[in-house]
């Protein structure tokens, strides 16, 4: 009776990590799917873990009788061969998965081109991006910068900026209760900058403004060519680069304002004079995203950036913290972001 209930469970539970293993593969992430996969394979283990130790007696006297025959040998070397080329993302596995995430990409523009926001900027340039945003749950009216840099991690260009940043007007006068519709009804008030706002994008530029800060200023704001209004949605970004290596590093830095929680709060960091700069917009800090595009590799493109850490608080270095445990709201502001890469007609 246990054998068969161990047997009938981790039958039930292979059929359903199949069954959305290939919706994985055919259709975008829904967050139901992955974690009823997610479930159903923990699942697996324990079951798979009982059955092992259920029939430990007769599986050790069969492999003891047997021995490392070819029954054992052929499957063994196939199941090592397929691991090695999914871990090192050799072909045709790499073209496999490519072209499930071109399906999920034409897929997603065809039933949901409408809840996109298209934006094209600087177009001039022979390589060509699509990047496509994806806004999560907790997404609103973000401060964002999108650039590229080299796999040394110097600085080569911004390709997209949220105006308040580029141009170094953030309005004084919202609240963590008006500001959801502060943006829409902004009044001429106090300005000031948010040297924490982007804080690894700002320093990596490496342009100090004369006051020492190195986020922009508005006397010295980034060029309209790259820097656009606040996106309050889902998006696509149609842009072009040149005069790169072949191998170069996208990055997305995204803060949204007043996402206290626990750890970031008016009560955290007592002695930060920066965070508490009387401007009261607490909250995490900006989430950062990569994707290491190859601009070498003409059959692949597509790519999914990922969550690489986040930036300091207060804005007071530009280094990249991957430890997330403290992060909450902020993982949950972008759902995910997919780049594809083409030459220009």
């Amino acid at each position: 009776m246990k054998r068969k209930l161990i047997s009938t469970s981790l039958a039930f539970c292979f059929a359903v990590l199949s069954i959305t293993g290939v919706l994985f593969y055919f259709y975008d992430y829904k967050k139901g799917i992955a974690a009823t996969h997610t479930l159903f394979g923990f699942l697996f283990l324990v079951g798979a873990f009982f059955h092992i130790k259920t029939n430990w007696n007769s599986l050790r006297s069969y492999f003891l009788k047997k021995g490392l025959n070819s029954h054992f040998i052929f499957p063994g070397f196939m199941f090592l061969l397929l691991l090695t080329l999914a871990i090192t993302d050799s072909e045709p596995v790499s073209s496999l998965m490519d072209l499930g995430t071109s399906l999920r990409a034409n897929q997603k523009k065809d039933v949901e081109n409408n809840s996109f926001m298209a934006i094209k900027k600087n177009l001039g340039s022979p390589n060509q991006l699509e990047i496509e945003l994806v806004a999560g749950e907790h997404y609103w009216h973000p401060q964002m910068a999108i650039w590229l840099e080299t796999m040394e991690g110097e600085y080569l260009t911004s390709l997209y900026v949220t105006h308040a940043t580029a141009k170094g007007t953030f309005f004084g006068g919202r609240t963590k209760e008006n500001f959801k519709s502060f943006d829409t009804q902004q009044r001429q008030s106090q300005e000031y900058r948010r040297v924490d706002a982007l804080p690894v994008w700002s320093p990596g530029r490496g342009v100090q403004q004369a006051d020492g800060l190195y986020a922009p200023s508005p006397e010295n704001p980034l060029p309209d060519a790259v820097s656009g209004a606040t996106i309050s949605s889902s998006f696509r970004l149609r842009t072009s680069f040149g005069g790169t290596p072949n191998r170069v590093r996208l990055r997305l830095e995204i803060n949204v304002a007043f996402d206290d929680n626990e750890f970031y709060s008016e009560f955290d960091f007592p002695e930060d004079e920066i965070y508490h700069n009387g401007t009261g917009q607490l909250g995490q800090p900006s989430v950062i995203y990569e994707a290491v595009i190859d601009l070498g590799n003409p059959e692949r493109t597509y790519y999914l950036m990922d969550l690489l850490g986040h930036g300091h608080h207060s804005g007071q270095t530009g280094s990249i913290y991957p430890d997330l445990k403290r992060l909450t709201t902020a993982k949950k502001i972008v759902e995910r972001i997919l780049v594809k890469t083409f030459r220009a007609e």
